[in-house]
């Protein structure tokens, strides 16, 4: 009898814990992005427009990204993010047009006079977890219109999108961090040698 009860205790606690391990995922992302893009050189002042509907008005605000469902498809969260979803997408491609050599200038007003600008025109980012007993599975589809100017004149509307996946059993906060980041570098990835030859050439 204590053999089938010590077993029995042992099963419950397997349990608990496999109950509790599927529970810890990432509630929230807030990600810093590493460039991964390589291109020729550009230079000069570069703005950088996102609409100002798009800025976060207060710490207080959050953005929903996406959501979490279990291994039914029932959805048991949602996931946030700090940043709007053209606030991740202007401050990444800053990031990557200021390796390229530009001055980059963030802003949610155009400017009357510039010589370089990018519209980010749209962006939509969708980031969803599954959460079973054994793992965690994050998806990100990222999609982004740009709207090249130079010297006041649209020269080009530019869209791209990119979707990563991954599977894990450890690391679940930092899963959906790290595909959220390898979407957007997917898409910075090709979008930076088109941006770059257009207001280069």
């Amino acid at each position: 009898m204590k053999h089938i009860h010590l077993i029995k205790s042992l099963a419950l606690l397997i349990l608990i814990m496999l109950v509790g391990g599927c529970a810890r995922y990432a509630r929230s992302v807030n990600m810093l992005y590493d460039p991964a893009a390589v291109s020729q050189q550009g230079s000069g002042d570069l703005y950088v427009v996102i609409p100002e509907n798009q800025l976060t008005p207060s710490a207080q605000v959050k953005w929903v990204l996406g959501t979490v469902t279990d291994d039914e498809n029932k959805k048991i969260d949602e996931l946030f993010s700090p940043r709007s979803p053209a606030e991740l997408a202007q401050s990444a491609l800053s990031q990557e047009l200021k390796r390229t050599g530009y001055t980059v200038l963030p802003t949610a007003k155009r400017p009357e006079a510039h010589t370089k600008l990018i519209d980010i025109s749209k962006v939509d980012i969708s980031l969803n977890q599954l959460s079973d007993f054994a793992d965690l599975k994050a998806t990100c589809r990222v999609l982004i219109a740009l709207d090249v100017y130079k010297n006041g004149k649209l020269i080009r509307k530019l869209e791209y999108q990119s979707l990563s996946s991954k599977t894990d059993i450890k690391d679940r906060e930092l899963l959906a961090r790290v595909v959220l980041q390898e979407a957007l570098q997917s898409v910075m990835t090709k979008a930076l040698p088109d941006v770059v030859q257009l207001l280069e050439r």
